[in-house]
Order: structure tokens, then sequence, then C-alpha cells
């Protein structure tokens, strides 16, 4: 169906490979809905692990039909949103200064690459910068934990969480037998995600609620 060929290369949400030219396993039009209207969907499945990545449509010169997508001549297709969300939105975090968002970036872009040993050294990376931008910056990343919890900058338990990132960093740094596996990397990137919302995102979005408040109200 050409008009769904573009769709076809996407990343996979699944095993993280880049720009891959999906499978298309199927594509239904005019899924009927109680209220009288409809959606319309494709399903890709990845070459590499097989996971099924699922497309909402909008359709436009379609021919409708309520089994398959018909290709007229001139036929547009949109795509509405996917399931499931690829890793960059489920790891979005807003508000982090530009060192940290880099050194987090970074870590995405090792783990997409399948390196998770690299991939933890820069979630440590991330943590040290994030910790500098908290005004702690200590010689140990052991001590700067201690110190955000004991500012009041995380809890306790979130102290625990930013020990295990540490530990599977200083797993990634050294050369030995052990090493970082896929589900311990893919755990500290949640945990990761979650600290920096808590230390940058919740206090950005106050602080822009604060300053809705604050301003004066429009002149009428």
């Amino acid at each position: 169906m050409p008009a769904l060929d573009e769709l076809r290369y996407r990343d996979c949400p699944h095993c993280g490979v880049k720009s891959i030219a999906m499978t298309e396993m199927l594509a239904v039009a005019m899924v009927p809905r109680s209220d009288g209207g409809s959606r319309s969907w494709a399903a890709f499945a990845c070459p590499r692990c097989a996971g099924l990545t699922v497309s909402e449509l909008q359709v436009f010169g379609m021919i409708a039909s309520t089994s398959t997508v018909n290709i007229a001549g001139g036929t547009t297709v949109l795509e509405m949103g996917s399931m499931p969300p690829a890793d960059h939105v489920q790891f979005a975090v807003e508000h982090l200064p530009d060192d940290v968002k880099g050194f987090f970036a970074d870590a995405q872009r090792v783990m997409d690459a399948g390196v998770p040993d690299a991939a933890a050294v820069q979630l440590r990376r991330t943590l040290e910068a994030a910790a500098a931008h908290r005004g702690v910056k200590k010689s140990a990343l052991v001590a700067s934990i201690e110190q955000l919890i004991t500012d009041g900058h995380i809890t306790k338990d979130f102290g625990d969480v930013l020990h295990h990132v540490r530990k599977i960093g200083n797993v990634g740094a050294h050369a030995s037998d052990e090493r970082v596996s896929d589900a311990e990397l893919a755990r500290a990137m949640r945990f990761t995600t979650q600290v920096l919302r808590n230390l940058f995102e919740v206090p950005g979005e106050l602080e822009i609620l604060r300053g809705e408040q604050e301003a004066p109200p429009a002149a009428e």
C-alpha cells in the first residue's frame, strides 16, 4: 500500500533499533464507534525482534472499507499516534539543565545502540551533573546522594534509587566479568527518569504556576 510505505520506516519501541523498515501486518479502516464515527489503524512488525507497533491513522482520499485500507490515487495517510510509545517519550523530562539533558540523552542513545555498560556510565554522569545543579559537588557520588537527602532535595526512598543507579554505573565503568544486563539498565533508566522529574520537572512546573498566579490580570 504505497500510502503507508513512509510510515513503515520507524524506530522500534521494543528493541530500540533505529529507522528500520517494518513489515506491514494489517491496515484496517473505518472501525466503527458507538457514536457513529470511526477510527483507522495499521500494525507494523519489527523484522529484528518481531515486536508489534500499532498506529492510529487519519486517511484522506481513501476508498471506504471495513476490512482494509484501500488506497485511491492521491491518498494521504497521517499518523495520529502509536502504541507502545517510543522510549524517548517514556524518558522525557522537562526543565533539565543543558548538561544534565546531554548526559541523559547520551545514555538513551547508547542504550538504543545496545551497549548497556556505556549507557550505565552516562546515567551515573547524569546524576553527578544533577547533584551539582542542586549545589552538591562531593568528590564521590555516594556522598552527593547522602547530601541531597540531607538537604531535602530527595527523600530516603529516592536515595535508595540513586544508589542503585550509582552501583550500575560502577559496574559499567570498570573492567570485570560483571556486565550490566538489559533489564538492569532499563530499570536504572526508569529510576533516573523519576529522580530527574522530582529534581527538575516538578520544581520547574511549580515555578511556572507561581508566575501565572502572581501575574497581574490582563486589562479589559
